[in-house]
């Protein structure tokens, strides 16, 4: 009976000892994966961008037909401008961005760890700008 369990477990031991980890396949898809998360997260956030471009512009607006002063009117335009550059920074982003599925394994991890990169300062660009705009709104919404 012992004989019969070695002879069982000799294999079975031999097989799951070369069971190296992941594929390369599975690596390469599990870090575009991580890059498209981001990605999307990211998408999320592009209607955050717009509305609050859209209400700084209009307080903007207000702000100078009452004459505020310029300092008040120049964060509002800074506020307005980063949200512009964070919103520039993702598309640009999407237009370059290209799934490397042509490349040998090496090269398409190295694409993605690069892009891993590029696309988490998007991330950062948008986080920044929109807390920016969060915090200048309500400012100005607790001024009322």
């Amino acid at each position: 009976m012992k004989n019969r369990v070695m002879y069982l477990a000799f294999p079975l031991a031999l097989l799951l000892s070369c069971h190296s980890g992941p594929t390369e396949e599975t690596q390469q898809a599990e870090l575009q994966g991580n890059v498209m998360a981001i990605h999307d997260a990211a998408m999320a956030k592009m209607e955050d961008i717009f509305k609050l471009r859209r209400s700084l512009r209009a307080l903007r607006d207000t702000l100078e037909a009452q004459q505020a002063d310029s300092t008040t009117l120049l964060v509002l335009q800074r506020d307005i401008s980063g949200l512009n550059e964070a919103d520039e920074v993702m598309m640009s982003w999407m237009r370059q961005y290209q799934a490397p599925d042509s490349l040998q394994h090496q090269e398409a991890m190295a694409y993605l760890q690069a892009e891993l990169q590029k696309i988490e300062r998007v991330q950062t660009v948008m986080d920044s700008t929109i807390q920016a705009a969060r915090t200048t709104l309500t400012q100005y919404d607790q001024q009322k």
